[in-house]
């Protein structure tokens, strides 16, 4: 069973997203249309669990099958959509996850909405540290249930894509 453990903001962490897509990005070739770094590792000043979260554009959610071993080579397991329609989904490090990667196909609603979420939470400190004390909250409570953890932190992310909408 994994347990959630959060820690404080690493700079570090930054240059592991880069490390990282510098590897994917040698996989995917001319397929990869984009990386960005989402999650809470790329909101800088909040605590957060250490596993980056990768963002991949790619001209054909199609083809990323095809890529399947070679991301297995690098450490990954495939999770095919994991709840998300139009995603392929990759994790590395099994029960000790260091990286998740969310990849879409270009022009998908899924980008622009993790991208928004995580930019709003990068400008906004107060809205940020909103997040943390729900996320700090929701670890203690839910300390050895991850999904749980996850759920908890829904309706507070809904609220936010709400207001980044009717900003819009």
């Amino acid at each position: 069973m994994r347990a959630i453990v959060l820690e404080n903001h690493k700079p570090e962490w930054e240059q592991l997203y880069e490390r990282e897509v510098s590897v994917l990005s040698r996989i995917l070739g001319d397929e990869l249309v984009a990386a960005h770094h989402i999650g809470s590792t790329a909101i800088p000043g909040i605590t957060a669990k250490p596993i980056i979260d990768i963002l991949l554009a790619v001209r054909s959610i199609h083809s990323v099958e095809k890529y399947s071993g070679q991301f297995e080579s690098v450490g990954y397991e495939a999770k095919g959509e994991l709840g998300i329609k139009g995603r392929r989904f990759f994790q590395k490090g099994g029960n000790k996850r260091t990286h998740h990667v969310h990849i879409f196909e270009k022009g998908s609603p899924e980008i622009s909405r993790h991208i928004k979420f995580r930019d709003l939470m990068k400008e906004n400190k107060e809205k940020a540290k909103d997040y943390e004390n729900l996320k700090v909250a929701l670890a203690e409570k839910y300390a050895s249930d991850p999904e749980s953890y996850s759920r908890g932190k829904t309706e507070f992310i809904r609220l936010v894509e709400q207001e980044i909408a009717d900003n819009s």
